[in-house]
């Protein structure tokens, strides 16, 4: 598929809505991770070069189910954006059209019509009376809402440059054959979430190693007790199937051999064990130092390291370990390739001091970063497709 390119489109006094993912953490009334703040700047930047006259920008924050909740409001997002554009930003409760060049809307997911792509609420994010659409926004990419594709089939459509870099970077890791060397980390907690995925790397990796609350259903699945760990007894029959799916391909597939564990989340001690004598109430919180090593060492030795999700409640201290560590050593793997995306992993590079440019690329995409990787259409790059 090819999607049309931002830099052909005539811009000059052309009013243009884009749709980002300011969907950022906040903490304190303040953002405190603003990663896909900053990889929507050069976009925006891009668009005032070239002479808009006006921008608006669309995005959630949260999951507001529909009705105003003052919590979720992007007003927040304004001193962050001004600060990276270096210039005012007007704010708009609705999504009438203000006087200023740059201009952030409330929450659109305010609306019911937004998840629901109304025909109703489409008509609303149109009174912006917009000259073009531009989706920069690939972490929402993967959901078919009114901001999303609903815009696209009234506007021309372009992407900004955080989605092309995403489809870029993205794309070389669809194919069906083996690829050399790769090494594929997934964590996490649902396995519902990574089903397609897994599947697609059973295929094509080397290596799979897991990590996170999902890697104790899968341990469930093998017949060992993980005590009172939170794991999906509804999903040992899919475990199984791609565990033995990865057997049938020559694919590593790598549980932890150890694990930490206490009592709750909020303990302060905790025990080292291997997986075969965890009992009674104990909780699988991280993987241990003999998994790390383990896994470390494959990683040593891997061409090309894709990792979404942690290794476990990496924001406890005294559960930071296999998070930390997994995440130290694919920063210093200066000769392969590296991809890193998901929400909860973006905050551990921010909790642990580590550069986003230690890797080739940083995905701001969770949800859609594994749509995609699993060869799924998503909906809102579909609709900058040249063929529309």
């Amino acid at each position: 598929m090819k999607i049309k390119n931002l830099e052909s489109a005539d811009l000059k006094n052309k009013i243009i809505v884009v749709r980002v993912d300011f969907n950022v953490p906040i903490e304190n009334g303040k953002v405190s991770e603003n990663t896909r703040i900053v990889e929507s700047i050069p976009t925006l930047k891009f668009l005032l070069k070239k002479g808009a006259k006006r921008i608006h920008i669309l995005s959630h924050l949260g999951r507001p189910k529909g009705v105003f909740d003052k919590n979720f409001s992007l007003k927040v997002i304004l001193p962050d954006l001004e600060k990276l554009l270096k210039q005012k930003v007007e704010f708009r409760k609705d999504f009438t059209p203000g006087n200023s060049k740059i201009q952030l809307h409330e929450n659109v997911r305010f609306h019911p019509g937004e998840k629901k792509n109304d025909p109703v609420f489409i008509q609303k994010l149109l009174k912006i009376k917009a000259d073009l659409f531009v989706n920069d926004g690939f972490a929402v990419s993967h959901r078919p809402h009114a901001s999303v594709i609903g815009l696209a089939s009234f506007l021309p459509a372009y992407p900004g440059f955080l989605v092309q870099k995403e489809v870029e970077n993205l794309s070389p890791f669809l194919q069906s054959e083996k690829m050399e060397g790769l090494s594929v980390i997934i964590g996490g907690v649902k396995i519902e979430t990574k089903i397609g995925v897994l599947h697609h790397f059973c295929k094509t990796a080397d290596n799979i190693l897991i990590g996170g609350a999902l890697a104790n259903t899968f341990l469930a699945a093998q017949g060992f007790n993980v005590g009172k760990s939170f794991y999906e007894e509804s999903e040992l029959n899919t475990a199984r199937d791609i565990l033995e799916l990865a057997e049938k391909h020559n694919t590593g597939f790598h549980l932890p051999m150890d694990v930490i564990c206490a009592d709750e989340i909020n303990a302060i001690e905790k025990v080292d064990v291997p997986i075969e004598d965890v009992i009674g109430k104990m909780k699988i919180l991280d993987i241990g130092m003999h998994s790390v090593k383990s896994y470390c060492e494959i990683l040593q030795h891997s061409k090309i390291i894709i990792w979404n999700g942690p290794m476990g409640c990496f924001e406890k201290t005294l559960f930071e370990m296999g998070t930390r560590e997994i995440l130290k050593i694919i920063a210093s793997q200066k000769s392969a390739k590296t991809i890193l995306g998901g929400g909860d992993t973006l905050e551990a590079l921010k909790t642990f001091g580590v550069d986003k440019s230690a890797f080739s690329h940083v995905s701001t995409g969770g949800g859609a970063m594994l749509k995609f990787l699993e060869g799924k259409d998503l909906p809102g790059i579909e609709a900058l497709s040249t063929n529309n």
